[in-house]
C-alpha cells in the first residue's frame, strides 16, 4: 500500500477548506521568542495519507485494511522532557473517533506499533510570523512492536526533526505539527490537542523591582518554571540557580525540601546543587534565596523521580 499518492490533493483539500472556514489569516505573533519549552505533550490522529514515504512498512495487513476502511485510526503521542533533553513519540492505532486527546491507560501493548526516542541538541523558537518551535537530534531509542521494526530496523542514529506553531491564546493551540525522521518517514498534521507551556519573556531591564529574582535550570540549560513539576529519569539530578540576580548586592542559597520523604543535597547553601534521591516518588524542592540588604525570594519545583539507573 502506498501512502503518498495523495499527498497533494490532502494537501489542496486542507488548504481550501481552511480558506473557506475563514482561518486562512494569519494568527497573532509573539513579541520575544521562548528561550526554552518548560512542557510539550500533545497527541494527534494522523491521517494514512499524511504518513509520507517511499519505504513499505513492515506493518500488520489487517490492521492497514482497518484503517484504510476508517475502522481505526493512527494517532501519536508526542511528550518533551526538558529534564532530559529527549523527545518520545508513540504511535498507536484506536478506533475512529476515539477521544482525543486519548484517555490514561489507552495505549497499551496490543496497540502500540512503535515507540521512538530522540535525544534532542537544540530547541529553536521563533516569533516571525507565527510562535514555532523547532526540536532536532538524532533518534537514541527505537523500540520496535510485535510485528518487528515498522521500518525494517533500528532508527537509532538517525537524524530527528519536530516542528510546530502555536497561537498566543492562554492555553495556546497547535497547528501545524511536523515530525521528519531524516530518509525514512514525515508526518504532517494540521493541529494536535495537548499541553504545550514556554516560560514568559524576561522584565525589560532597568526594571526597579526589589528583591532577588530567581532563575534555576536544569542541566542542558533549559528553565525551570517556578511552581512546577519535572520527570527526573537519574539520580543525582542538577539544579543550577547561578543566573539568579539582585540590584540588592551578593546572594546567599538556601535549598530545602517540602516533603516528608528527605532528599540528599551535594550542598544546601550554593547556587549550583545536586539532588540525591532515596526511592521513586514525588520530591518538593524549594530554594530561598537572600541578597545582602535582607530581601529574598522563593521557588519551589516539585521533582517525580522514576527511579531508573543511567
Amino acid at each position: 500500500m502506498k501512502f503518498w499518492n495523495a499527498m497533494g490533493a490532502a494537501a489542496a483539500a486542507i488548504g481550501l477548506s481552511l480558506v473557506a472556514a475563514g482561518q486562512g489569516t494569519t494568527p497573532s505573533t509573539c513579541t520575544t521568542a521562548p528561550t526554552s519549552v518548560t512542557a510539550l505533550n500533545i497527541e494527534r490522529a494522523v491521517p494514512l495519507a499524511n504518513v509520507l514515504t517511499t519505504i513499505t512498512p513492515n506493518a500488520n495487513p489487517a490492521a492497514l485494511a482497518a484503517i484504510a476502511g476508517g475502522a481505526l485510526e493512527i494517532r501519536e503521542q508526542l511528550v518533551y522532557n526538558p529534564a532530559a533533553g529527549i523527545v518520545t513519540s508513540t504511535v498507536f492505532l484506536v478506533p475512529t473517533g476515539s477521544p482525543l486527546p486519548s484517555p490514561s491507560g489507552t495505549v497499551n501493548g496490543a496497540n502500540t506499533v512503535t515507540i521512538t526516542i530522540a535525544t534532542i541538541a537544540k530547541v529553536a523558537a521563533s516569533c516571525a510570523l507565527v510562535p514555532s518551535l523547532q526540536f532536532t537530534g538524532s533518534v537514541s531509542g527505537s523500540t520496535p512492536s510485535s510485528m518487528g521494526f515498522l521500518w525494517g530496523g533500528s532508527l537509532v542514529g538517525t537524524s530527528y526533526a519536530l516542528s510546530l506553531g502555536y497561537t498566543t491564546d492562554t492555553t495556546p493551540k497547535i497547528n501545524n505539527v511536523d515530525e521528519t525522521i531524516a530518509g525514512v518517514v514525515t508526518l504532517y498534521t494540521a493541529g494536535a490537542s495537548g499541553i504545550l507551556t514556554v516560560p514568559p519573556p524576561p522584565p525589560p531591564p532597568g526594571g526597579g523591582g526589589t528583591g532577588p529574582t530567581i532563575v534555576v535550570k536544569f542541566a542542558n540549560g533549559s528553565i525551570a518554571p517556578n511552581n512546577s513539576t519535572t520527570q527526573a529519569p537519574f539520580s543525582p539530578f542538577l539544579l543550577d540557580a547561578s543566573g539568579s540576580s539582585s540590584a540588592g548586592g551578593a546572594l546567599t542559597f538556601q535549598w530545602s525540601t517540602t516533603t516528608n520523604t528527605p532528599v540528599q543535597f551535594q550542598t544546601a547553601t550554593s547556587a549550583i546543587t545536586l539532588l540525591q534521591f532515596p526511592a521513586a516518588g514525588d520530591y518538593g524542592i524549594k530554594l530561598t534565596v537572600t541578597d545582602a540588604s535582607g530581601a529574598s525570594a522563593t521557588f519551589s519545583i516539585t521533582i517525580t523521580y522514576t527511579g531508573r539507573p543511567q
